[in-house]
């Protein structure tokens, strides 16, 4: 970990998985960042810090439980506290279960709003309150925006997110923060199992990588995106603005 005085930036990601939260921390290393990696299970977090390290990137992990307010603030302020800053914070943390909508019970549809919408409020929220300017991107989906067959309440769930993001962008773009989303589409993940008629209607023939989505999610957290906010970045192969019907 490098000390606060070799720091020139500092980047969270919450949700510091093996696969998109990973890919995203992989995608901030660059010279004199420090990324903290913040997840619920500590092997997870380490696993990425010596990821990142392993790159050449300095890190550190932190655990935290992002459906409590508490956990998260404590956090986020022991991080400006070591470093004097929070220069960007990246939110991967959702999580889905398949149903029809008709079907979806109330605990799951709870659930699904809790992990895709309620706590990257909270996180937002917190981040805002101690950043004095700065970035956050929200990892969305692209079922916020478009029907989602038997994903109803993670799509709804996933479209307030994006409804959210928009409303903190417009609030606090007068005090320098900056919010957006990535929407990724279908993506190689440990735990999404290859599926070729899946593959066969993306218009390139591929699922993403995660480290795709990491760098969507880099950008939009660099000063090159300094005039964007508000925004939805898809990272989907295109399958998104392709016509249902359409034969390729």
């Amino acid at each position: 970990m490098s000390s606060a005085h070799e720091v020139s930036r500092v980047a969270a990601v919450v949700g510091t998985g093996p696969d998109i939260g990973q890919g995203c921390a992989t995608a901030l290393i660059q010279a004199g960042t420090h990324i903290a990696c913040l997840d619920r299970d500590p092997a997870s977090a380490k696993a990425t810090v010596d990821h990142v390290v392993a790159l050449g990137g300095s890190a550190s992990a932190h655990v935290v439980d992002v459906m409590k307010r508490e956990s998260v603030r404590k956090v986020l302020t022991q991080l400006v506290d070591s470093y004097s800053r929070l220069d960007a914070l990246v939110n991967v943390v959702g999580g889905s279960s398949w149903s029809l909508s008709r079907e979806t019970s109330d605990d799951e549809w709870n659930l699904a709003f809790d992990l895709n919408l309620h706590q990257q409020r909270i996180v937002a929220q917190e981040a805002i309150s101690i950043m004095n300017s700065g970035a956050i991107v929200a990892i969305a989906s692209v079922s916020g925006l478009t029907a989602s067959t038997r994903h109803g309440a993670y799509g709804a769930a996933k479209a307030g997110l994006i409804s959210l993001v928009k409303t903190l962008a417009v609030e606090n773009a007068r005090h320098g923060i900056r919010v957006n989303a990535v929407a990724p589409g279908a993506i190689a993940t440990a735990s999404r199992a290859a599926d070729a008629q899946l593959v066969a209607a993306i218009p390139m023939k591929r699922r993403g990588d995660p480290t795709e989505v990491g760098s969507a999610a880099a950008f939009l957290a660099s000063d090159a995106a300094s005039y964007i906010t508000g925004q939805v970045l898809v990272v989907d192969g295109g399958a998104s603005v392709k016509h249902s019907l359409q034969e390729l």
